[in-house]
């Protein structure tokens, strides 16, 4: 079992689900008599039960069958019933994994095992740990009704409860689902697995942290697989922290997708899509995120807000520079708004379409081409609005100093009209105007954390007696 770093990657139906139904519903298949040989025993003993004839043995028991080796402080068979059951120090042998466990009822004839106590189960590379284990040997199918650890080279497993399938190489987690490696962290209410076609799918209260790509992601539901596809859906929420870890994004939409390989990832989000960080936020119908390029595309009815500036178009391009917004482009049909920081009146820039480039993270020039249309206001020496310019043309150029238009430069098919403040210039708006505050995303009241307890590499109890004989030769001989 390896649910190391691809054990985040997640998808699967129900399915699992009904499989063990109907193998429960199964009459019981009926075997040749499974013959027991008694290797070792301190004394033994008959008598009649109630399952018949009951042979019993004491003092460091060696039973095998066909299949396996058993040892026990104690151990009881009935006979005529085809149970045993085996008490203390247990250590069962098959061909490809060792248990130990304090009791043990075996079924001869179903070939299926109810062990209690402190299970543990050892595999060629993976260790199981849970208080109860009910394996079926036939269908290799195991349940546990309580609490399961499950470890290996790469990560931790921890549950509630759960089913493992062996022959589909399937499984199936429900309770305080939390799975962790040393990439990534992922917790949710229950947990389906198909671990031959690397597909895996988390349900309720998903939380997702990547450390390398310091991300973190939750929603209701998860689902990924071996081709670094990852969808994340129901008030799906991403939080990414720059490399220095000085600024952090916060993504949030109705449904996330991540496509990933070796060397790009790309982020898509759908429905509702609303974006928050240091030095921008947004809102759109859609975005799509690629970090190589560091581009956001933003589409639907979007908008920008960069300090007040407000940026609407139907799409809006953010290109990124070392986490530094290095250009803007919107269209079809853009407009900024940006109210002036002493009187409140709103300058306006609309047009076709619209660049806007920065300098060291500040706005340094803006160029609209074409049907490019200004309404820019000024102030007298003592900072009162004074009047305003409306100026049309094909190109226009708007260099900024200190966050505010400084000077222009426009061409061709130039007009525009000188409006004094006698005819209420703060009144006019462009035919696209829109301003809305109110809308912008806030920074989120707290950032994306995981709901339960770290996990830790104690076990959740003492070792059983044959097993610490077991770890000791096993680092005596350097066996792994």
């Amino acid at each position: 079992m390896t649910y190391g770093k691809n054990i985040i990657q997640l998808l699967l139906s129900q399915s699992l689900i009904a499989i063990f139904l109907c193998i429960l519903m199964l009459p019981e298949i009926v075997q040749a008599q499974t013959q027991v040989r008694i290797l070792q025993t301190g004394t033994a003993t008959g008598s009649v039960t109630e399952f018949g004839q009951t042979r019993k043995l004491f003092d460091d028991v060696i039973i095998e069958t066909d299949d396996m080796l058993i040892k026990a402080d104690s151990l009881f068979q009935y006979i005529e019933a085809d149970l045993i059951d085996a008490f203390g120090n247990i250590e069962i042998i098959t061909e490809n994994q060792t248990i130990w466990a304090d009791s043990l009822r075996y079924n001869l004839n179903t070939d299926v095992s109810h062990f209690r106590g402190r299970v543990v189960v050892q595999g060629e590379s993976s260790l199981l740990l849970s208080p109860e284990m009910i394996y079926n040997f036939f269908f290799e199918i195991a349940e546990f009704p309580r609490e399961i650890r499950l470890e290996d080279a790469d990560g931790t497993l921890k549950a509630d409860r759960g089913f493992y399938f062996n022959i589909p190489d399937s499984a199936a987690f429900f309770g305080n689902v939390q799975l962790s490696d040393s990439t990534q962290y992922a917790e949710s209410d229950s947990l389906y697995a198909i671990r031959s076609a690397n597909r895996y799918q988390l349900f309720g209260n998903v939380y997702l942290e990547d450390f390398e790509n310091r991300t973190r992601m939750r929603g209701d539901f998860s689902k990924s697989d071996d081709s670094g596809y990852r969808e994340l859906r129901g008030n799906a929420r991403l939080q990414r922290m720059n490399e220095a870890e000085t600024d952090t994004t916060f993504l949030s939409a109705s449904w996330l997708e991540v496509l990933q390989d070796d060397t790009t990832s790309v982020v898509l989000g759908y429905e509702n899509v609303r974006i928050w960080s240091e030095r921008y936020a947004s809102v759109s119908d859609s975005s799509r995120y690629e970090d190589i390029a560091g581009r956001f595309l933003l589409k639907g009815d979007s908008r920008l807000w960069r300090r007040d500036l407000q940026l609407s178009s139907r799409i809006i391009e953010i290109i990124l520079q070392d986490d530094e917004i290095e250009e803007l482009i919107a269209y079809p049909e853009p407009i900024t708004v940006t109210p002036d920081s002493i009187t409140g009146r709103f300058n306006q820039i609309q047009g076709d379409s619209l660049w806007i480039f920065f300098d060291e993270g500040e706005i340094h020039r803006m160029e609209v081409r074409p049907n490019s249309e200004m309404i820019i206001h000024e102030k007298d020496e003592n900072d009162e609005p004074e009047f305003a310019v409306q100026i049309e043309a094909d190109r226009l150029f708007v260099f900024f100093a200190n966050n505010e238009p400084d000077s222009l430069k426009y061409f061709e098919n130039i007009s525009g009209q000188f409006i004094p403040e006698a005819r209420n210039p703060g009144e006019i708006r462009l035919s696209r105007f829109q301003y809305e505050p109110e809308i912008r995303p806030e920074r989120p009241e707290r950032w994306l954390q995981p709901s339960r307890p770290p996990l830790t590499s104690e076990p959740p109890f003492e070792w059983p007696a044959r097993y610490r004989i077991y770890l000791e030769e096993r680092n005596r001989t350097g066996n792994r």
